[in-house]
């Protein structure tokens, strides 16, 4: 995986603040309350996230609330590694210890899940979820409902924010693919800003090559097949 001071380097090259024994006008850090090139990448991550979640995916084990009503998974609530900004689904069972992988969770639609519900007891397995973005995004629903005295953990894929780089040294925590897209959008901001780098129409060329590349990527990816054989050779 990259590292942040690999794009940072090509931005500062491209803005030609990197030839020697000149002093950078954009420093990577900042310094004495100028803004660094840190954080024009750190909102190009953010840029990207908005608009592929996918790339901030996690898949953990977390513990789930009693009933059937569930929050999108949360460190508070849930024990979760981050709090989600959005939910895919649950992938499968996990015991009442978390480490015990079981049966599969089944995606069903709200009205099925709920026509269940009156007739399944509490159980510590779950066998459906049910989860509507559009209605309300930051709740699911599960079946059989969670009972109050027990601890059930699932599997659950959800999107994090990304994480904020502080150093150079740092990975960028998203694929090597968004690399291109995340200097074009540092390009952008830097070049669209009150300052002696300013130049609107370079600005604007650079936020049209971040949206060409991140749609090409999204264009690549629905055509890649969503399931396999899972058999062996």
């Amino acid at each position: 995986m990259l590292l942040a001071a690999d794009v940072l380097r090509l931005v500062s090259g491209a803005l030609q603040d990197l030839e020697p024994g000149m002093a950078a006008r954009w420093p990577w850090e900042a310094e004495e309350g100028r803004i660094g090139l840190l954080d024009f990448l750190n909102a190009a991550l953010r840029a990207v996230a908005l608009q592929r979640p996918d790339c901030c995916a996690v898949t953990e084990v977390i513990r789930l609330e009693p009933g059937m009503l569930q929050h999108i998974p949360s460190i508070r609530r849930h024990g979760a590694r981050h709090d989600a900004t959005g939910f895919c689904g649950l992938v499968r069972n996990m015991g009442m210890d978390g480490e015990h992988p079981g049966a599969p969770i089944v995606s069903v639609q709200a009205d099925v899940l709920m026509a269940w519900a009156d007739s399944l007891p509490p159980a510590c397995r779950v066998e459906n979820f049910a989860y509507d973005r559009i209605s309300n995004s930051q709740v699911y629903y599960v079946c059989p409902p969670v009972p109050d005295d027990a601890d059930v953990y699932v599997e659950a894929t959800y999107y994090a924010a990304p994480a904020i780089i502080k150093t150079p040294e740092q990975p960028l925590g998203v694929a090597d693919d968004y690399a291109q897209a995340l200097v074009h959008h540092m390009l952008a901001s830097v070049l669209s800003g009150d300052n002696e780098s300013s130049n609107a129409a370079k600005a604007s060329y650079h936020m049209q090559l971040f949206s060409a590349l991140l749609g090409t990527k999204t264009q690549v990816d629905g055509t890649w097949p969503k399931t396999g054989s899972m058999g062996g050779a």
